[in-house]
């Protein structure tokens, strides 16, 4: 029985008839299978390392510095806040104090003094005119000669100056109201004009003026008393 030729059976698993044995191809890593397997790495698992980009560390870090001034602002607002409460209340606690231990205190018996009687100054009545009031001139002029002192009772305003004037010619003192330095001022004085402080009728004339002006104090002149009257010496002009 004859043996028939024909290719062999490797010879048929390999077409092309050579005896190499192909090796197998290396496997091409995509670089997706590159990002998974750094993202398998980032998990915070046991054992594993963290890896964080320097922007990222800035970011936590800004944060972390953020609360840090809030929590210690908020803290030393609360405890301002608090330290001025506290202050507030042993403040009023010193004050209560003082002005309780007052009340409590017994009272001295202080002994009974007898008041002091002023003595009564009998208000000047009212002068009718007669032969010596008639002399005197018109109210708004001026008398004086330079060289004498008057007694000077106040300085006011033009109306305010008459009507005093007129309330001391009314109680027999001869006044008149002048106009003074100042145009929107005028000047109440008296007469008569002494030569020298000490001259007779000075002290006088002074006491008239008091009891006058305490009249004038509790009916018309709103507590001007002319206890501030005084002698001006007039220089002419």
């Amino acid at each position: 029985m004859s043996r028939k030729k024909g290719p062999a059976l490797y010879e048929l698993i390999n077409p092309t008839g050579s005896s190499h044995v192909s090796t197998p191809k290396q496997v091409q890593t995509s670089h997706e299978d590159v990002d998974d397997e750094n993202l398998t790495h980032n998990v915070l698992t046991p054992g594993r390392s963290v890896r964080m980009s320097i922007g990222t560390f800035g970011v936590i870090a800004s944060v972390v510095v953020a609360m840090v001034v809030i929590f210690y602002t908020l803290g030393f607002n609360r405890g301002e806040a608090v330290a001025r409460e506290d202050y507030g209340a042993r403040l009023f606690q010193e004050i209560d104090t003082p002005s309780l231990a007052m009340t409590t205190e017994t009272p001295s018996v202080v002994p009974a003094v007898a008041p002091s009687i002023a003595p009564v100054v009998q208000p000047p009545t009212r002068v009718v005119p007669d032969e010596t009031t008639l002399r005197w001139g018109t109210i708004t002029d001026d008398p004086r000669q330079a060289g004498m002192l008057y007694f000077m009772l106040s300085q006011t305003t033009k109306d305010g100056a008459g009507r005093l004037a007129a309330f001391c010619r009314g109680r027999g003192l001869e006044t008149y109201a002048i106009s003074g330095d100042n145009t929107r001022l005028h000047r109440v004085i008296a007469l008569p004009g002494f030569s020298t402080r000490s001259e007779q009728g000075v002290e006088d004339l002074k006491r008239t003026i008091q009891n006058i002006g305490q009249v004038w104090a509790e009916t018309e002149g709103r507590g001007d008393n002319l206890q501030d009257a005084y002698l001006s010496l007039y220089q002419g002009g």
